[in-house]
């Protein structure tokens, strides 16, 4: 399969700079996911590792190939790549055998070769009882999974996909998640995927290219981008959370609107911003590091989603399902963070959280 090096790549279209010295390995048979806001430039890096971009300062290659940097330029076609968009683009006079065999009929590739090759992914997209209709006669995830054995038939290196799930359903999008990671591990090929939907991130990926406003805010795991996020950004991005301004001093930090503190093991001192996922906060009606007041709870039958006031703020929490027939609104309850993240807080955090196009 293949390796992809971007090497400082920044593009401009005119004085809007959209990328900014983006610099990364995507290595071999990796899932990667450049994930980030609309407008963020993820798309547009994918467009300059297929060739529909020319970066304006910087170097791409696949494998040891640079294919475009300084006066090198190798178009999409003899990149060895497939691309999957988030409009089906299947043709609709064409039934499905013949819109997956495409990239090799332009190829003149011979009629057995095709017949084969197409069988083989149909086969692997789950819709080789499908190869005699029309796009028209198919569902929406069938017409994606045509498009996406249209990329794979020629048997590409590099698979990139740019949003495939967007026009779908809830449920069909989070099946279609698992086929395309399935289909992804069995052949071992190399995928880059664009998406804004964290939860498809989160599933799919090796790792996550996190982008805003043209620059990587953080490359990981999906574990570690949601557990150790590098600033309050990607925290925010990632997942639910709630932040409190504080000072921090030794083993305790002030919440900010409250006379109350809790427990820091830092090492962090003087404003800090703490951001607190809901599900690794406790609720007690008898004790815990923080007093609040019980606002609202909606039972939804896995959890309880609750809203606690304490002092100026507002926190989420998710608690075991049980707790919504032993407490009420307006009840004094207590909360203790089992898990929390501090950041240095410069008074520029409403700021640094805008998510902006």
């Amino acid at each position: 399969m293949a390796n992809v090096t971007i090497r400082n790549v920044t593009k401009a279209f005119g004085s809007n700079v959209v990328l900014k010295d983006f610099t990364e390995t995507f290595g071999d048979g990796e899932f990667v996911t450049l994930l980030g806001p609309s407008g963020c430039g993820k798309t547009t890096m994918l467009r300059i590792i297929a060739g529909f971009e020319k970066p304006t300062e910087g170097e791409v290659y696949i494998n040891d190939q640079l294919v475009s940097g300084g006066k090198t330029f190798v178009p999409p076609e003899k990149r060895n790549i497939g691309m999957v968009f988030q409009s089906y683009a299947v043709w609709p006079h064409m039934n499905v055998f013949d819109n997956v065999a495409y990239p090799l009929t332009i190829k003149k590739t011979p009629r057995q070769t095709i017949k084969e090759n197409v069988g083989r992914v149909l086969s692997i997209v789950h819709l080789s009882q499908y190869a005699d209709r029309l796009p028209s006669q198919l569902s929406g995830g069938q017409q994606q999974r045509v498009a996406l054995a249209r990329a794979l038939v020629a048997e590409p290196e590099l698979l990139l996909l740019d949003e495939p799930l967007s026009n779908l359903d809830a449920k069909l999008r989070e099946s279609m998640r698992f086929e395309i990671k399935e289909i992804q591990s069995s052949l071992g090929i190399t995928v880059i995927y664009v998406t804004h939907d964290q939860t498809e991130a989160m599933a799919m990926s090796d790792r996550i290219i996190l982008i805003n406003q043209g620059s990587v805010q953080q490359v990981a795991s999906p574990a570690e981008i949601y557990n150790r996020p590098a600033n309050p950004f990607v925290a925010d991005f990632l997942g639910k959370v709630d932040f409190a301004k504080g000072r921090a001093d030794t083993g305790r930090i002030a919440l900010s609107g409250t006379d109350q503190s809790i427990p820091y093991d830092g090492d962090k001192r003087g404003p800090v911003t703490v951001a607190v996922r809901p599900e690794r906060i406790t609720l007690s009606l008898t004790e815990g590091d923080l007093r609040g007041t019980l606002e609202t709870q909606y039972y939804l039958g896995d959890v309880n989603d609750c809203r606690v006031r304490v002092g100026e703020m507002t926190f989420r929490v998710i608690a075991p399902p049980e707790s919504y027939e032993t407490m009420k609104p307006k009840d004094t309850v207590y909360l203790t963070f089992r898990e929390k993240m501090v950041f240095e807080d410069d008074g520029a955090l409403d700021e640094k959280l805008k998510i902006k196009t």
